[in-house]
């Protein structure tokens, strides 16, 4: 077995090259690559995927995502572990481990990690390298009927009558969407100031910077308007590459949103980024004035009418509390949880995450 690194400044080679289209599961989308290539906050040398080959075979592999925080009044470099996979008939020749030390080590063990998959968190507790993690809650709110998307990932019956389910779905909504037509209360005010934008203006980088400062990440301007530019999901079809990438690089609605508030006076009084996937809404970037938590939470659930959408989930303190407390129109909502790993060569005592921090704002 041989490991390779690539690195920031050779995965748009490798990615370009014949070995790459001839693999049988590639490890990692070319758009993907071409995110990393362009992250604000990564240099040329940084380690970014770490893959195992046997016999010229995809064994395994494992990202980093190059990110800064600012601790103890300074910037310091450090990374998100991210898309982690071994080829299920490679189990059990240590490759994981390999792959795992060698990326802690390449970031001097100060990698963090988060949005993992469910059953993961014990694993990477006996690695040794992180504290206990830390849980974040937030609160996810269903507006309309999606027993289809829900239960068949669960496999076995639910999996079976799924024609069954999308017809109860599209007869319950037909019900639910008079409810939601005379729902009282909560409709945007008409005298709320917003507008869609394509580049964040002066102001609103400054107000971004202000609230900001309590942030662990604090990705701003730059970060932000390059996660719009390279995303890691691509709204298409399936194709012949997404089908051989073990993680999503395509679904059929995918796309961001910018959103700028502004008082009566003209002075910016929130800036939102929306992510919608598929029939779900997240908003992994929050910034805003006290007391607005109301008015963006009336405009989320009309954000979710305009699309159409059934699901909406949300980390951020003050605003999952909004949804938690008040009467809204939501059939259901329940209460969602997140962990982070930091590792043990970092102590940090009080931090604040926004909701897209790490990768989960590319998925």
């Amino acid at each position: 077995m041989e490991i390779k690194v690539y690195t920031t400044g050779t995965i748009l080679e490798f990615v370009s090259s014949e070995q790459f289209s001839r693999l049988k599961n590639l490890p990692i989308s070319r758009h993907r690559a071409l995110s990393y290539a362009h992250n604000p906050r990564s240099d040329a040398s940084d380690k970014i995927l770490f893959v195992a080959y046997e016999n010229e075979e995809v064994a395994g592999y494992l990202g980093a995502l190059p990110e800064k925080i600012f601790y103890q009044g300074e910037w310091k470099r450090i990374s998100w572990l991210s898309c982690f996979w071994i080829d299920p008939k490679f189990r059990g020749k240590n490759i994981s481990k390999q792959l795992f030390d060698l990326a802690m080590q390449s970031w001097d063990n100060t990698a963090m990690i988060t949005n993992m998959k469910p059953g993961t968190l014990k694993i990477y507790e006996r690695t040794g390298y992180f504290h206990p993690p830390v849980t974040r809650f937030g609160i996810r709110g269903y507006l309309r009927f999606c027993l289809a998307e829900i239960l068949p990932p669960r496999g076995g019956f639910f999996a079976r009558i799924k024609p069954v389910l999308q017809a109860l779905d599209f007869l319950f909504n037909l019900a639910n969407a008079i409810r939601l037509v005379f729902y009282p209360g909560y409709k945007t005010d008409p005298g709320l100031h917003y507008e869609y934008i394509e580049e964040i203006g002066p102001e609103a980088e400054q107000f971004i910077q202000h609230w900001n400062q309590s942030c662990l990440i604090r990705r701003g301007k730059p970060e932000l308007e390059w996660i719009n530019r390279f995303p890691w999901v691509l709204e298409q079809e399936e194709d012949a590459d997404s089908r051989r990438y073990y993680f999503s690089s395509v679904s059929k609605r995918f796309f961001y949103q910018q959103v700028e508030f502004r008082n009566e006076a003209g002075a910016v009084t929130a800036f939102l980024m929306l992510s919608v996937r598929n029939n779900h809404l997240t908003v992994p970037y929050t910034f805003f004035d006290k007391g607005m938590e109301f008015t963006l939470v009336r405009f989320l659930f009309n954000v979710m009418l305009d699309y159409q959408l059934n699901m909406l989930t949300v980390f951020h303190p003050e605003l999952s509390e909004e949804i938690k407390k008040s009467r809204s129109p939501f059939l259901f909502k329940k209460k969602i949880i997140r962990p982070y790993f930091i590792p043990k060569t970092l102590e940090l005592p009080e931090f604040v995450f926004q909701d897209g921090d790490g990768d989960c704002v590319f998925t």
